[in-house]
C-alpha cells in the first residue's frame, strides 16, 4: 500500500509538472490529484523539490540503463553513436515535460539543484566518453563526447522551444550532425 501511494504521488506530480510547470505546481495540487491527505505527502517527500528530484532520478537511471548497452557493442562507432543518440532523444521526448524542466529551469533554482544538474549531465557525458574510448584515444574521446553532448542538448532545446517539437525531426537532425562530426563539414553526408 505504501509503495502504491508513493507511486500515485509521483505520477500525479509528473502529470502536474508537465501541465502546469514546476513553479506553478503546488504540493496541494499533487495531493489533490493523488487523492491523499496533505500529511501523507510528507510521509514520502520533504518538499516539492524532493518529489521532482525523484522524477528526474528515475528518468536518469532509466536513460543510463538503456544507453549502457552501447558500452559493449559490435557496431561501428558511427552507428553506435547514432543509435545511442536516437535512444537518448526518444527517451527524453517521451518524458519531454520533465526533461524540459531539468534542462531549462533546474540549473538556476538553487545551489543543490545546480550540483544535481551538473552531476546528471556529467554521468551522461561519462557514459558517452566510455563508449567512445572503445574506438578512439582518450583525448579525442573527451573532445568528441563534449561536442556530441552539447550538440544533442542544443537540438533538444531548439525543438523544445519551437512549435515543431517532433521526435523524427530531432533524430534526423541528430543523425546528420553526427555524420558531420565524424566525417567533417566538407564530406558528402
Amino acid at each position: 500500500m505504501r509503495l502504491e501511494t508513493k507511486q500515485k504521488l509521483l505520477e500525479s506530480a509528473k502529470e502536474l509538472f508537465s501541465k502546469k510547470g514546476y513553479y506553478e505546481t503546488k504540493i496541494s495540487d499533487i495531493v489533490e490529484k493523488s487523492g491523499v491527505a496533505q500529511g501523507t505527502f510528507y510521509l514520502y517527500f520533504k518538499s516539492k523539490e524532493e518529489i521532482f528530484l525523484q522524477l528526474v532520478k528515475a528518468l536518469h537511471e532509466d536513460l543510463l540503463e538503456k544507453l549502457g548497452k552501447y558500452l559493449n557493442t559490435d557496431l561501428d562507432y558511427q552507428t553506435a553513436i547514432k543509435s545511442l543518440v536516437k535512444d537518448f532523444l526518444t527517451e527524453v521526448y517521451l518524458n519531454k515535460e520533465i526533461a524540459e524542466i531539468f534542462f531549462t529551469h533546474l540549473f538556476g533554482l538553487n545551489e543543490d539543484f545546480k550540483k544535481f544538474y551538473i552531476k546528471k549531465i556529467s554521468d551522461i557525458q561519462n557514459l558517452l566518453l566510455n563508449i567512445l574510448n572503445n574506438y578512439f584515444p582518450e583525448e579525442k574521446s573527451q573532445l568528441l563526447s563534449t561536442i556530441i553532448l552539447g550538440f544533442i542538448r542544443q537540438i533538444f532545446f531548439n525543438c523544445l522551444t519551437s512549435k515543431n517539437f517532433d521526435l523524427e525531426l530531432m533524430v534526423s537532425k541528430a543523425e546528420k550532425g553526427i555524420d558531420i562530426i565524424f566525417n567533417g563539414v566538407n564530406q558528402e553526408v
